[in-house]
């Protein structure tokens, strides 16, 4: 029950009247109605694991209020504290990565001249595992580390860990920002309304029109990338990455306007990245819950531990904050690769002292300069190769892609490639046409919260419905016959 999908819509439908027309009364009834429909959400996604995360839930709140009840150091509060973080870690690490450690392990054995074969365990992996487990986690270190209390409410703690907007795809949703909105009764905002409509009609155009019409040409690609030019791989990295922000950021536009017609704002995971003029920035703001939970609890934490080596220990828990950012996306060596590279990105600026300098690109004005816009072109182009592995089946594949990519063929007339399907996949200009419209949308409206978001304040009454108007003919113009999952959903 994907949010682009007729079935989500009646659902949602249903959840919205009775949330605001019957479960209104108090905050605990409307609390009561989250966890029932997120229950039901998550069951019909994958009704095979609720029990795992309703025993994840009840560990985590039981230890919780074990560490807050011990002194601070105490060899008890430890216990309790690291007994929590192996389980997470624990259940994350069998249910996403055993059979890939122990394949790693026997392949290294085996190319040193060993011979020992193994047959993978057939582990089904619990759909947004990822996404709880840090939630979980985080909970955790922030209550032992005394930045909250520990949640007493037991039904406000299963709303906020199964709530159905987040629990698949994200965003990795922090306890001191969610808890304080539903310890209290919410009341209807006709305003508050509206922008969550807007937001969910630029995530459906951004999944329905610029994503999936991206990924049908990369598709055929990346499948047949040994036969076509580098000129023809480098449109398939670019589109795949301009795919993949679509994909991935209409997901969290439309998770933010569903959650906030029920009046709860939750993290927004994207602001404008690719409007970025160095690769610091760019992190700051793509997949924003992911990279501050990882700065927080793995790079700040273990940059301390390793401040007496200056800019070595930087650059040292940057790489590893990266890997582990590239191994949290899946078991597979290119998510390694991948994280890998964007750490090597940073070094320059480690060396420059720039890392967390923030740039306001074209500040107060419409275009930006010759310089800006040089380097945030660069800086796209490094990503997009960089993504090749993100799409690639494994590390050799992705190399062999880039390979071809860099050879003398990338100076050649790129290959037509025709997917099938509608005028935007027939014709490249109206997916070129479409692409630059996305951009200039969002370029526009880079000071707000998403692409729209400030277009209230903008136009007038006629121009704002003109343009809902046209973006909802694009989407029934050029959306794909065939639903297609969110590719963090396998996340």
């Amino acid at each position: 029950m994907i949010f682009n999908s007729l079935n989500f819509a009646l659902f949602f439908t249903i959840v919205f009247l009775l949330y605001w027309l019957v479960f209104n009364k108090t905050a605990k009834s409307q609390n009561l109605l989250l966890l029932l429909a997120s229950i039901f959400f998550y069951a019909v996604a994958d009704w095979k694991f609720i029990s795992l995360l309703a025993a994840s839930g009840f560990v985590n709140f039981y230890l919780a209020k074990k560490i807050a009840q011990e002194e601070d150091e105490s060899k008890a509060r430890k216990f309790y504290f690291y007994s929590g973080i192996i389980f997470n870690i624990g259940v994350l690490l069998y249910f996403k990565y055993f059979n890939f450690f122990i394949q790693s392990f026997v392949d290294l054995f085996n190319y040193g001249g060993g011979h020992i074969s193994f047959t993978p365990f057939h582990i089904l992996l619990p759909l947004g595992i990822s996404f709880i487990t840090f939630q979980l986690i985080g909970y955790l270190i922030d209550v032992n580390n005394e930045e909250i209390e520990p949640i007493n409410d037991q039904l406000g703690f299963f709303a906020y860990l199964t709530y159905f907007p987040k629990i698949l795809s994200g965003p990795i949703e922090r306890v001191k920002n969610f808890m304080p909105q539903i310890e209290k009764r919410r009341e209807f905002d006709p305003g508050i309304a509206m922008d969550g409509l807007r937001q969910i009609l630029w995530g459906l155009f951004k999944k329905l029109v610029i994503a999936d019409n991206c990924l049908a040409v990369v598709d055929v690609i990346f499948n047949d990338y040994g036969n076509l030019p580098g000129s023809t791989l480098l449109i398939g990295a670019v589109l795949y990455s301009i795919g993949l922000y679509a994909d991935f950021s209409g997901f969290a536009d439309m998770a933010c306007g569903i959650s906030k017609l029920l009046n709860i704002r939750i993290t927004n995971n994207f602001a404008f990245p690719f409007f970025s003029t160095n690769i610091g920035q760019f992190w700051r703001k793509w997949h924003i819950s992911l990279t501050s939970w990882m700065m927080d609890y793995v790079y700040t934490p273990l940059s301390f531990i390793l401040r007496r080596y200056k800019k070595t220990g930087l650059i040292a828990s940057v790489l590893f904050t990266f890997v582990l950012v590239g191994l949290w996306h899946g078991a597979n060596w290119t998510f390694v690769v991948f994280g890998l590279f964007h750490g090597l990105y940073f070094i320059p600026l480690i060396l420059r002292g720039t890392m967390s300098k923030n740039e306001v690109i074209a500040n107060g004005k419409l275009i930006p300069s010759i310089s800006e816009f040089t380097r945030m072109a660069m800086l796209f182009l490094l990503v997009a190769v960089t993504t090749v592995f993100f799409r690639s089946n494994d590390v050799f594949e992705a190399f062999s892609y880039l390979n071809i990519l860099f050879s003398g063929s990338l100076l050649s007339i790129p290959q037509d490639i025709n997917p099938g399907g509608n005028l935007a996949l027939q014709h490249p200009v109206v997916l070129i046409g479409l692409i630059g419209s996305f951009f200039l949308v969002e370029w526009i409206g880079r000071c707000g919260e998403y692409g729209l978001a400030n277009i209230a304040q903008k136009y007038s009454r006629l121009a704002r419905w003109s343009i809902y108007g046209s973006i909802i003919f694009l989407i029934g113009m050029f959306m794909r016959t065939t639903e297609t999952p969110f590719i963090y959903i396998r996340f």
